[in-house]
């Protein structure tokens, strides 16, 4: 739920109309355009895994493709 009282404190003397119309830079936009396409938060790497430990499933993706076969123990020499 929205706490009211803080957010009301955060956003105190906030010129909004400046705010909103004011531009984004290109990396910003990049970024939001990329994740938004992936499905994915645009968020801090502490923020997500608080996220993820609250919910219990994972947000951020996985690496791309087939894990790497382990390389099997050396084996022992016979004699």
């Amino acid at each position: 739920m929205l706490d009211l009282e803080a957010w009301n404190d955060l956003v105190r003397g906030v010129n909004w109309k400046e705010m909103l119309t004011e531009g984004d830079d290109k990396e910003t936009l990049a970024a939001l355009r990329l994740n938004a396409q992936a499905g994915r938060l645009l968020a801090r790497d502490s923020f997500l895994s608080k996220l993820e430990h609250t919910l219990g499933r994972r947000l951020r993706p996985l690496p791309v493709g087939r894990p790497r076969k382990q390389k099997p123990e050396t084996r022992k020499k016979r004699k």
